[in-house]
């Protein structure tokens, strides 16, 4: 039988616990103006009105992948801002070719990976304790 103090438990959650401090760069500041970007670029109706939120997403992940992450994070997160900068750049390619449905369809992959390194950047206190 396992017997969990309340000590070990918040000594658990703080070992745990993934507070993203970069060095000049607010990730959490980013990522929410990256949503609120997102969701400007799927509801566009129009390739005009898509570009500019691309744009912002281009230009929120360039300047994340300033920042100075913690070292057991750093890989991972470049990981993920080097994949989502592949994604926009196939989103940007079909906008100028004004294919908004091509844009909108490689936009599902940029929303993808954001559940996908959410999870890893988060995982669940369950997979953390089994694997």
């Amino acid at each position: 039988m396992i017997k969990i103090t309340t000590a070990s438990l918040l000594s658990t959650v703080l070992l745990f616990s993934t507070s993203v401090v970069a060095e000049g760069v607010d990730l959490k500041k980013n990522m929410q103006a990256m949503k609120l970007a997102f969701k400007q670029a799927a509801e566009a109706q129009s390739v005009d009105e898509m570009r500019q939120p691309i744009k912002d997403l281009e230009t929120l992940i360039a300047d994340s992948k300033q920042g100075e992450y913690p070292p057991e994070k750093a890989a991972l997160y470049m990981e993920g801002f080097n994949k989502l900068s592949g994604a926009l750049n196939q989103v940007s390619d079909e906008l100028e070719q004004d294919d908004l449905e091509a844009a909108k369809q490689s936009l599902r992959e940029v929303d993808n990976l954001r559940l996908e390194y959410h999870d890893k950047r988060n995982p669940s206190i369950w997979k953390r304790l089994f694997g």
